[in-house]
């Protein structure tokens, strides 16, 4: 025969073709598998990505904390304020009558001693077990009257607190720091600070470590990170006022400063402190909504 057949090309096009094309049918495959599998996830209530978090406004926060707070209906004089640790303006709800620091005030006049005389049993159990006695031996240790109420000034000044001002003592009696008027806002504010202040360690692992006569309100609050000082005494009406400040530990790690207080005639310790468990629980149901801070 004289025909000829045609030899196979010497550019490869024909054999380069069919993995080409294969290829590309392996594409288009996965790219329909793909978009089947998201409408089903889609129509099958799968999961969708997450929305960016929203940062909540001061404005936001108070007034949702207000509203939570008035439905509550206290039927005594309850106060509390809450300032983020590191500083920042405090919130205020309901009643903000000054009254006497009380034992909150070993708190500071602890921080006091402690940086004169270091650390001491006596501190301890100021702070611990909120005793009168070792309270007086670290107000003495401070100096002449004085510069025993110079030294409490200076560390409520280096707190933040600007305002309030230790009782006057009279003649060589060194005063009675307990008698301090320490308002919400202030004693709030200087306990925000509490844990950036320098040296403060101690203190706020006393606080952490109180006895069972302060296991009341905050102290209820958060977890063992609970730092509280609680404070308590007889007004000229009979009743007590019964106080606290304490340094909360919040989900991630911020910390949110809470400075409590009530008060009524005739009312006792105990009415009191329950009503600060009350205050606590209704600190727990708005935990997430807490603006906490950090040391700068």
């Amino acid at each position: 025969m004289s025909g000829r057949h045609r030899a196979p090309s010497d550019d490869g096009t024909e054999s380069r073709r069919t993995p080409i094309v294969v290829a590309l049918a392996v594409v288009t495959i996965v790219a329909v598998a793909v978009g089947v599998f998201l409408v089903l996830q889609r129509d099958h209530g799968g999961p969708s990505p997450a929305a960016p978090p929203t940062t909540r406004s001061r404005a936001d926060i108070e007034a949702r904390l207000n509203a939570s707070f008035d439905a509550l209906r206290f039927r005594t004089p309850v106060g509390v304020a809450i300032v983020p640790v590191g500083g920042g303006t405090p919130l205020l709800f309901g009643d903000q009558t000054v009254h006497d620091a009380w034992s909150t005030i070993k708190a500071p006049l602890g921080l006091a001693a402690e940086r004169k005389h270091g650390m001491s049993r006596t501190e301890a159990n100021a702070v611990v077990d909120s005793d009168n006695n070792s309270a007086r031996i670290l107000t003495k240790s401070l100096g002449t009257p004085t510069e025993a109420s110079e030294a409490l000034a200076d560390v409520l000044r280096e707190g933040g607190d600007t305002v309030t001002v230790p009782p006057p003592h009279r003649g060589s009696t060194h005063p009675m720091l307990g008698e301090t008027q320490w308002s919400l806002a202030d004693s709030g504010t200087w306990t925000a600070n509490l844990p950036c202040m320098t040296g403060s360690d101690h203190i706020l692992e006393l606080m952490r470590d109180v006895a069972d006569v302060q296991e009341w309100g905050v102290r209820r609050l958060g977890d063992e990170r609970t730092a509280v000082k609680g404070g308590w005494g007889p007004d000229a009406d009979g009743g007590y006022v019964v106080r606290q400040i304490g340094v909360v530990t919040l989900h991630d790690g911020s910390q949110v400063a809470v400075s409590a207080s009530i008060h009524t005639p005739r009312m006792t310790f105990e009415a009191g402190t329950a009503t600060l468990d009350k205050v606590a629980e209704w600190l727990q149901a708005e935990f997430d909504s807490l603006p906490g801070g950090r040391c700068h």
